[in-house]
């Protein structure tokens, strides 16, 4: 069972574009991952980097080994993409389940391009810094699940 979201889909988007099946705009492939252009991009050279395996909805799902090779290449793109496109930073997102925005359920990672005043998003943080109470309870529950 999937750790967010549903059962794995073998037509969602990213395994029909896996399998040839609809055309995509690659950046580069391995045996491992695939590359592509968003096509519903952020900002001009969003990417996606995609792993092959199929059967996983999100990353939480897949085998170490799997994640191993996705983000061994993520590096490669993000340099790649940093050095086409001129940004002044990139953010690296990979969502997991609906509620954090996840709407294609088999892993990938978001490559985008920042540009300084884009005012794309900016993750908010709490006036307040952590209770230090919270704090170790959060720490003990966390732990306890490792």
């Amino acid at each position: 069972m999937p750790a967010f979201g549903p059962p794995y889909d073998t037509n969602n988007v990213f395994a029909k574009i896996l399998r040839g099946e609809i055309p995509s705009d690659k950046i580069f492939e391995t045996d491992d991952v695939l590359a592509i252009l968003d096509a519903f991009p952020c900002t001009r050279g969003h990417s996606l980097l995609i792993p092959k395996v199929s059967g996983y909805t999100n990353i939480l799902d897949l085998p170490p080994h799997e994640a191993a090779k996705l983000f061994q290449e993520l590096p490669r793109l993000a340099k790649a993409v940093q050095e086409a496109v001129g940004c002044d930073g990139i953010n690296i997102v990979q969502n997991n389940g609906r509620a954090s925005g996840q709407e294609v359920f088999h892993p990938h990672i978001h490559v985008i391009p920042r540009f300084q005043g884009d005012n794309l998003f900016r993750l908010p943080s709490l006036a307040d810094p952590i209770d230090r109470t919270d704090a170790a309870t959060l720490l003990e529950l966390i732990q306890g699940k490792l």
